[in-house]
């Protein structure tokens, strides 16, 4: 079954590994059927979808479980996990798989600007990114590299509001890699010397042809 979930307040802080410890203690504290891995070290098995970055929040996340009863109600699951999660964490839904987390290519983000002259940031990140190139280190696993994000950037709506600037974009997130929305954060520091406060969030993942996974 795949549980839908959101992340966000403090919890977006704590980091995947952390997630994992969580949910998997109150799956585990539900009394739910869970199936549990074979071998000289069980654990429950979990399968997430692209997991968010640190400071990041999410509002349709999405992990597989597995129950050893087929036929257990998938609608009595959320009311079982939810009161062994923190406030911050909660199952919103439970449904059957029908795409496969590596079929995840797309996700949407809302970032949110603190800005004392919303309109006049907003003049100031469109320039940026008109202007052709905009390199900024990309940190990876293994290497860091340089990289231009104006052709990820460049076509987000941008909303200029009383006292914030509100971005909304779509950008590569798959197995084979993914783009930061924080990037642009970091942009805007080295090119622009701007650090204003940022909340993102991660709204959906999507599929190649931009429909949500489900």
């Amino acid at each position: 079954m795949r549980m839908w979930f959101k992340k966000g307040g403090a919890a977006k802080y704590i980091s995947h590994l952390d997630l994992t410890h969580c949910m998997g203690r109150a799956l585990k504290l539900s009394g739910l059927p869970i199936w549990y891995t074979q071998g000289f070290n069980p654990r429950i098995y979990m399968a997430y979808a692209m997991p968010l970055s640190l400071g990041v929040s999410g509002e349709r996340e999405c992990v597989d479980i597995r129950l050893t009863e087929e036929d257990f109600p998938l609608a009595d699951v959320a009311g079982r996990v939810n009161p062994r999660l923190p406030d911050s964490i909660s199952v919103w839904g439970v449904t059957e798989p029908e795409n496969k987390l590596d079929a995840i290519a797309f996700a949407d983000y809302e970032l949110r600007l603190e800005a004392g002259d919303s309109a006049g940031l907003k003049s100031q990140i469109e320039g940026l990114l008109a202007q052709g190139p905009v390199i900024v280190t990309k940190h990876g696993k293994k290497e860091d590299k340089e990289l231009d994000i104006a052709p990820y950037f460049s076509g987000m709506a941008l909303n200029a509001g009383p006292g914030y600037l509100e971005a909304a974009l779509r950008l590569p997130c798959s197995v084979s890699g993914s783009i930061n929305p924080s990037l642009l954060l970091d942009a805007l520091k080295s090119c622009l010397g701007l650090a204003p406060y940022a909340e993102i969030y991660r709204k959906r993942l999507l599929l190649e042809d931009f429909s949500e996974i489900a």
